[in-house]
């Protein structure tokens, strides 16, 4: 840097070489105002890059910013409930339309309603922050593992469990080969969500295997995340729970489940010591739930279809959404506007019935996307079942038809799901297997209760007593079971206009089917 000297009447008397340092600091001396604003552009700028290489976690800012709640003291005075969750698919997600759903969200729903109040969640990131919602007096109770030692440290108080889980180890099954114990992984860590019961338990273990190791996920990963990563090799092996898991492989079906870890977990609501009164309503309402059959129907909702793809069926119907739904999702969309199905609920039916082959025919003569019977084309207004303009809008009518015919008291998503069936094996066979479900004390209007009773029909000490005969009743609750893994999948990949998850009230429909 060169400063130019000048002389008492502003002449140039001689140029001096200088380091930018130098010339910055000779500059700021003489201005101490600049020193003091360079400083702090210093650490101004040195704020913002921390902030933007790593942003505040959104559940721990959440939990910070929570309020500290008063003790209840009388449930009429509680102004609202405020419930502890985890972003996860199975407890808590939002839609992109701003719809909430999940097991814990709809169980928390059904406290509030019996109690008369508004629910709050605190929407958190892991199990570690849940704790801690419930220590600090943030959250008025959670769903959280529950039993052992750590459980009992914890000092909260325990529902019967509503659902029960396991922790796995988890691997991509193209990339690594399988681990069949844990002192096969003595060479590569585990990965982890924050989890108080999952560390225990992994500490127990290493008394067994003394090299296992372990390492956290950054602050913030959701468990969909971490899976995900494993599924793309940036994480080799990973502990999850088992539901967790099983959801996520519809999605990408190369994640296997190399082995358990530790024991059966069973998860329930917990409420900190000294909340006697709401813990009471908890209990009153779970008993209540269990019997009416409300828990086994929130549980089918969400968890019904895991596990019904296999493998092969997963990565082929992966692959076929790459390569032949773009071509087909237009006479879909155009379905949906006429029918007022969810595109992809009928994008999902026509995979099942033909892997989306419009030239497909079958040994019973059944044709086309939809494999349509000649009768039910003629029904239908078809005259080309190879033709997918006329072969998909006229199937999602009669599929709409179907739904809009079953009795008002079938709520969704069973009434979908019902119709699922119905398509397959027709509406007399459906209203045996509802008859069937009544003699055997089971809810008729739920999915959960035909699924069992719809393959009696196979069975001639069922079906001699029911008014329409023999049915092959076991193919409808497979159909019915793989569109559902299938709609997931493309519900998780797939965009729609209003978007809908088999957890929404109303079920798997865009708009009132015309009449």
């Amino acid at each position: 840097m060169i400063d130019l000297e000048k002389g008492q009447h502003g002449m140039v008397t001689q140029a001096r070489v200088m380091t930018l340092g130098q010339w910055l600091g000779a500059r700021l001396w003489r201005r101490p105002e600049r020193l003091l604003l360079l400083v702090l552009l210093v650490l101004g700028g040195g704020v913002w890059l921390r902030h933007s290489e790593h942003p505040p976690d959104p559940g721990e800012q959440a939990l910070e910013d929570a309020p500290v709640l008063p003790p209840v003291t009388a449930l009429s005075a509680l102004p609202e409930l405020v419930v502890a969750t985890r972003r996860a698919p199975g407890s808590y997600w939002t839609e992109p339309d701003g719809r909430t759903l999940g097991i814990e969200h709809d169980l928390a729903l059904g406290l509030g309603a019996l109690l008369g109040k508004p629910v709050h969640f605190l929407v958190l990131d892991d199990q570690e922050q849940v704790v801690r919602a419930l220590r600090t007096g943030k959250a008025h109770f959670a769903a959280m593992p529950e039993g052992g030692k750590e459980s009992a440290e914890l000092g909260f108080m325990f529902t019967p469990p509503y659902y029960h889980s396991r922790f796995q180890v988890v691997f991509n099954a193209l990339r690594q080969s399988a681990p069949h114990a844990l002192a096969d992984l003595a060479k590569e860590p585990l990965t982890l969500i924050h989890d108080l019961q999952m560390e225990t338990q992994l500490q127990n273990l290493r008394t067994q295997v003394p090299a296992l190791r372990w390492k956290w996920a950054p602050r913030g990963l959701r468990e969909e995340d971490l899976l995900r990563q494993v599924y793309e090799g940036q994480v080799v092996y990973a502990v999850g729970a088992s539901e967790e898991i099983a959801l996520a492989q519809n999605d990408y079906p190369d994640l296997a489940v190399a082995f358990d870890i530790g024991r059966e977990t069973p998860l329930a609501w917990a409420f900190p010591v000294g909340s006697s009164l709401l813990y009471e309503a908890a209990l009153h309402f779970m008993e209540g739930f269990r019997n009416s059959g409300g828990l086994a129907q929130v549980v089918e909702r969400y968890y019904g279809s895991v596990g019904a793809l296999s493998h092969d069926d997963a990565l082929e119907f992966l692959q076929k959404r790459v390569i032949r739904l773009p071509g087909l999702s237009p006479v879909f969309r155009t379905a949906e506007r006429l029918s007022g199905l969810d595109w992809r609920l009928l994008a999902a039916l026509s995979f099942q019935e033909s892997r989306w082959n419009n030239q497909a025919v079958s040994p019973t003569g059944v044709r086309g996307l939809m494999m349509l019977t000649a009768d039910t084309a003629d029904r239908l207004g078809v005259k080309d079942r190879l033709d997918p303009n006329q072969a998909v809008p006229a199937a999602a009518l009669y599929l709409a038809q179907i739904r809009n015919e079953l009795p008002l008291s079938i709520g969704e998503p069973d009434r979908t799901w019902i119709a699922l069936a119905a398509y397959n094996v027709g509406l007399a066979h459906v209203e045996d297997a509802r008859r069937l479900a009544r003699q055997r004390g089971l809810d008729d209007r739920t999915w959960n209760a035909l699924r069992q009773t719809l393959p009696l029909l196979a069975e001639a000490r069922y079906y001699e007593q029911v008014r329409h005969g023999f049915a092959r009743g076991g193919e409808p609750v497979r159909l019915v079971e793989n569109v559902r893994g299938y709609y997931d999948v493309l519900v998780h990949f797939e965009s729609k206009s209003r978007a809908f998850h088999v957890g929404e009230s109303h079920g798997p429909i865009s708009s009132s089917p015309p009449m």
